[in-house]
């Protein structure tokens, strides 16, 4: 039988009136799952231009001007040169190719701020990479898995694998700190660089920009 003292008992029942009242803190960054502005902005962009209402297609990429901005700051990509080129256009597919970057380098960026801080911040770095994982997974995985059948390769399968790497490589906070696994930076650093030169295998049309300083 477990018995926890007085302070640990005040610790669970902050935690659990924390996430009682507000219950969006419980996955970081306010953003629960399928709920990421990128992830919703993308399909919007996919439906509308589809239907040709290139109104809402522009008026969708208007509010995510700040990841556009957030990549150029970073890595000296812009994409809204090429994005106002293909709405001009109504060139769908330029769209997409360009909107295909910009989540390729919002991962990117992901993986920069979690190199940066050498994962110290464990539920930062995990936020992150479940992020990353829902870009992947929602917005990317299928031209992947089309690139496998006519390459006969297996690039979603290893790329799966390596967020699973990955993950393990965040660590550990274990329970009120026993068990506590260290994180890997640079165990975390070389999987993110072979995640990403893998989709540029498959999406060679993608910029990049300033490399990652990985360690």
């Amino acid at each position: 039988m477990f018995y926890f003292s007085r302070q640990q008992r005040l610790l669970f029942s902050s935690i659990f009136i924390l996430i009682t009242i507000f219950p969006g803190l419980s996955f970081g960054y306010g953003y629960k799952r399928e709920e990421d502005p990128l992830i919703t902005v993308f399909k919007s962009v996919v439906f509308h231009g589809r239907t040709n209402d290139w109104k809402k297609v522009e008026l969708g990429i208007i509010t995510i001007q700040d990841r556009i901005n957030d990549v150029y700051d970073l890595f000296g990509v812009n994409l809204r040169i090429k994005l106002d080129t293909g709405l001009e256009k109504h060139d769908f597919q330029e769209v997409i190719k360009i909107m295909a970057n910009l989540v390729f380098l919002a991962i990117r960026e992901k993986f920069y701020w979690n190199l940066a801080e050498e994962l110290k911040i464990f539920s930062r770095a995990k936020v992150r990479l479940r992020l990353v994982e829902e870009y992947y997974t929602t917005l990317l995985a299928g031209n992947v898995r089309r690139y496998d059948k006519i390459h006969s390769t297996e690039m979603h399968e290893k790329i799966i694998n390596m967020f699973a790497e990955a993950r393990k490589s965040l660590g550990s906070l274990g329970f009120l700190g026993a068990g506590a696994v260290a994180p890997k930076a640079k165990e975390f650093g070389r999987i993110a660089y072979e995640i990403e030169q893998k989709l540029i295998t498959v999406f060679p049309y993608f910029e990049s920009g300033k490399e990652i300083p990985y360690p």
